[in-house]
């Protein structure tokens, strides 16, 4: 590696810290909580009627991290569990909605006040290394969650994180 491979490597990842602690701190400010507060909250909007199993699956956490986490959010009045035979499917309470909207609204906010500092050529470029940087990514139903797990899907109607996923579940 040249470099000019390692500065493109490292700008990569310092933008990354860059776009993380700006949307970390919207949403948290949004929520009044963060981290997997926030993503839960986004998550379960986006695919309701999931499981606590598979919003751990989608977060990353453990599963008595995940049982606190759903505790918690049952106990903010943002969640409520229902009952399928053994299955217990998470839904959005309307305060629940109301707040992952206030989540969202904010993470766009933050998100547009980055992407307002590029030229237009910059933002058509940023949609295509976006795209291949996360397309091959979504290589499973849970990665294609977990990647969007913060994410507006309203936002992308040509998703490259989707489209990778349905390209990789058609070839397997």
């Amino acid at each position: 590696m040249n470099v000019q491979e390692k500065q493109v490597a490292n700008l990569l990842g310092a933008s990354a810290l860059l776009v993380a602690g700006v949307v970390r701190d919207a949403v948290t400010g949004a929520v009044g909580a963060g981290g997997a507060l926030a993503e839960a909250l986004i998550a379960i909007k986006d695919q309701p009627g999931r499981t606590a199993d598979w919003l751990g699956t989608v977060l990353g956490i453990s599963q008595p991290g995940t049982a606190h986490l759903v505790r918690r959010l049952t106990e903010q009045g943002w969640v409520v569990r229902g009952s399928q035979g053994r299955a217990r499917p998470l839904r959005l309470t309307a305060e629940g909605e109301r707040v992952a909207a206030r989540a969202l609204a904010a993470r766009q906010s933050a998100l547009e006040e980055l992407v307002g500092r590029l030229t237009d050529e910059q933002r058509e470029h940023l949609v295509s290394i976006a795209a291949a940087l996360l397309g091959p990514e979504a290589r499973s139903e849970h990665r294609l969650a977990g990647l969007c797990r913060l994410c507006d899907r309203g936002s992308c109607p040509e998703c490259p994180v989707y489209d990778g996923w349905r390209r990789a579940s058609c070839s397997g």
